[in-house]
């Protein structure tokens, strides 16, 4: 099933030419000249419990992820030519702070079970490329850890954990301002848990539960194997703290399961616009009624996203949402985009429709699979080096050039 998906999805090329292959970036550019030859080699790299819980999306056929990836590729950019020699800058201005790239690697919930200690290699090579990576509230390592490893570069992302008035949440973005993070993401685009059907085929649960199918899954995947010995299961490092003295992993996953649920509401987050100071970003719209409300809240950023096909398989691709709420914005805060981003030419079109930056989610997590600790850094160099060469296809400077262009959209929703 991944290789005939693998061939579903579809690919482009490196645009800058023949690679060094005298330098081990080279080498890898050649050998993993697209995101789906990264998606390959993790399908192969990963036991499939983990591969499918990145890869898989909601509904059978998982039309929605598919749909964001072809929603993507039927946007036309017309080049213009005529302009002398240049280098790009793909380099923006966010909330105050200068990032390489209009990209951040994207909140997903366990990084730690795609490869053990994942989290911390994100985190590092957030760093490493000035980008962000956006810790989500379920992952395997704490907001704490991976602030101090990410060095200004980290941004938390929070789920609904209303208990005791939101205690919990509350007390996360308490740690998240000690922690210096840069960013809080609250996504709301979660209401109810949704059927997953590779997860369930899996039977995919945490803490894993051993038997002969997980242990043939894993034996045959040594690369995993030894991340696992190496790093072991911090199961919901966030959240350990409120389940008691020493939690077992298995206590600790089954407080996350019980404590957590629902979409937050429009006074929830007003609450947190209220406690945190730094820059508040609302993940998960699609609607720009929606998108009104969180700019009249006071929300720094809204990210316009369909949490990448995992929740509503008939809701639309992201981009064709992107255009009207970027409309209906107006200026008055930053629009992110997120949803089956794959290439620079993919951070070409949503710049082009407006969008001042890109949460990418799936691709990070191929890279990770496929080739452990140096995936992210390549992955993200891979994002940026084609943006700078597509950006000099269509002929402007910068990525507020692409503004200027004229671009087919037949998709795109009309309010």
């Amino acid at each position: 099933m991944g290789d005939q998906m693998a061939q579903d999805e579809p690919d482009y090329k490196v645009t800058a030419g023949r690679p060094d292959t005298s330098t081990r970036a080279g080498q890898l550019k050649m050998r993993f000249p697209t995101i789906a030859d990264l998606r390959v080699k993790a399908r192969k790299r990963v036991p499939r419990f983990a591969f499918d819980y990145v890869d898989g999306a909601a509904g059978e056929a998982e039309p929605n992820r598919k749909g964001n990836a072809a929603a993507l590729d039927g946007i036309q950019i017309l080049p213009r030519y005529g302009v002398e020699n240049y280098r790009a800058d793909t380099s923006v201005d966010l909330f105050g702070k200068r990032y390489a790239g209009p990209l951040a690697i994207a909140p997903m919930g366990l990084p730690g079970l795609v490869l053990p200690g994942g989290e911390k290699v994100f985190a590092r090579a957030a760093a490493a490329n000035e980008i962000p990576f956006t810790l989500g509230s379920s992952a395997l390592a704490t907001v704490e850890e991976v602030a101090e490893l990410a060095e200004g570069f980290a941004w938390f992302q929070i789920y609904r954990m209303p208990r005791d008035d939101l205690a919990i949440n509350m007390d996360w973005i308490a740690r998240a301002t000690a922690a210096e993070v840069a960013a809080l993401v609250v996504t709301i685009d979660v209401p109810a848990r949704t059927k997953r059907p590779r997860e369930l085929r899996n039977r995919l649960v945490l803490p894993y539960r051993i038997g002969p199918r997980t242990i043939a899954d894993v034996v045959t995947r040594p690369a995993w194997l030894r991340a696992y010995f190496r790093h072991g299961q911090n199961l919901f490092a966030n959240m350990q703290k409120y389940a008691g003295d020493n939690p077992t992993p298995a206590e600790a996953a089954e407080f996350a399961r019980g404590e957590g649920g629902g979409s937050f509401t429009w006074e929830e987050i007003a609450r947190f616009r209220d406690a945190w100071k730094g820059p508040l970003i609302v993940k998960g719209i699609l609607h720009p009624g929606d998108a009104e409300r969180a700019i009249a809240l006071g929300a720094d950023g809204i990210v316009v996203s369909n949490h990448g096909g995992r929740q509503l398989e008939a809701a639309p691709p992201s981009v064709d949402m992107l255009p009207g709420i970027v409309a209906a914005a107006g200026g008055r805060t930053e629009i992110l985009f997120d949803g089956g981003l794959r290439s620079g030419v993919d951070l070409m079109r949503t710049a082009a429709l407006g969008a001042r930056f890109n949460l990418v989610g799936r691709a990070f997590m191929y890279g990770l699979a496929a080739l452990g600790d140096e995936g992210p850094g390549f992955v993200a160099d891979f994002f940026i080096e084609e943006l700078r060469e597509a950006l000099r296809q269509v002929g402007v400077r910068d990525l507020t050039g692409t503004r200027d262009l004229d671009l087919r959209h037949p998709t795109a929703w009309a309010f």
